[in-house]
């Protein structure tokens, strides 16, 4: 199964490239260690910075969710941009050959970074344990109620995080596209 992940990585390199910048910018504006081993190796880490783990609720939830919502918005833009313009207004290579060729980059573009959204089990893991776990309960009156106000609402988004670094590390999510292009492509 290692081997498969690393595999979809490659072949989704410009998605994991770019989620392991905005994780390594994150990193830098929560002023958490990162380790300089590089963003591409062959290792379960792979498209993802090695970093010390946040010990504050919103460093945690941040770290987590961060990266891959700017991913998110950036594969969206891109692919739709290709996906249109392919599929809805019928771009063929025999319209313009160069447009054709940007549309399908940008489609790809939009896909790896699409399938390389959630963070490291260990990261959303930690931010879980830090406002769900048994020493998430503080004493103080403003501090407590602003954590429980955003454990409430970061729950949603922790939940579906936490979803998706366990489909995304067992290569679901990339399937799940690979899919979904071959149906919209191939059958309608």
């Amino acid at each position: 199964m290692r081997m498969l992940y690393f595999i979809t990585k490659i072949i989704c390199l410009p998605g994991a490239y770019i989620r392991c910048f905005w994780e390594h910018l994150t990193c830098r504006i929560l002023r958490l260690m990162v380790e300089p081993v590089g963003y591409i190796r062959m290792d379960e880490a792979c498209g993802h910075t090695e970093h010390s783990l946040p010990s504050t609720q919103f460093a945690a939830y941040l770290i987590s969710t961060g990266p891959g919502f700017m991913n998110f918005n950036m594969g969206l833009a891109f692919f739709f941009f290709g996906y249109l313009n392919i599929k809805d207004m019928g771009i063929t290579p025999w319209d313009s050959v160069p447009l054709f060729i940007l549309y399908v980059v940008s489609m790809y573009l939009g896909v790896s970074m699409l399938c390389c959204l959630f963070p490291l089990t260990e990261d959303i893991l930690n931010y879980w344990s830090i406002a769900y776990g048994p020493y998430s309960k503080e004493k103080g009156g403003a501090k407590k109620f602003r954590d429980g106000i955003g454990k409430t609402l970061g729950f949603p988004i922790a939940l579906v995080t936490r979803l998706g670094a366990f489909l995304e590390k067992n290569c679901i999510i990339f399937f799940l596209w690979v899919a979904f292009l071959i149906w919209r492509f191939a059958f309608t």
